[in-house]
């Protein structure tokens, strides 16, 4: 009889859970400023942490990060937010991909391509109708 295995789907860790409640209980408080991700602390509702998330690894001002070298859950909350995210490309600030429209062909502006995604505001300022 021949052995068959499956494999099983990793668990996550507490840290990643945590972010991810992190993420849904804070994600319209997070915000993207000078190439750091500003993510509220999970227990002191005053306290932000920066993250930065780069080529080089991540960072994070928090304790936990601080010793223990590896990736807290300020650090998942960002990764989190960033892949919901994407730069407005007149404004270049990050906004909610579902909050974006994009330029079709027959958008009637020399400033932007088919393609670019805008936000609202920016859309609305160069003649779009959002």
């Amino acid at each position: 009889m021949a052995n068959t295995s499956v494999q099983q789907p990793e668990q996550q860790s507490t840290r990643e859970l945590r972010g991810l409640a992190l993420y849904k209980e804070h994600g319209d408080e997070i915000e993207f400023e000078n190439g750091a991700w500003l993510i509220p602390s999970q227990s002191a509702l005053t306290s932000v942490y920066e993250v930065v998330l780069g080529r080089r690894g991540e960072s994070c001002e928090c304790k936990d990060f601080e010793f223990r070298g590896g990736q807290c859950i300020h650090v998942y909350a960002a990764v989190i937010a960033r892949s919901k995210t994407a730069a407005c490309s007149g404004c270049r600030r990050r906004i909610r991909h579902r909050d974006l429209i994009e330029v079709t062909e027959d958008h009637e502006s020399l400033t932007w391509f088919p393609g670019d995604q805008l936000c609202g505001p920016c859309l609305h300022d160069h003649g779009g109708i959002a």
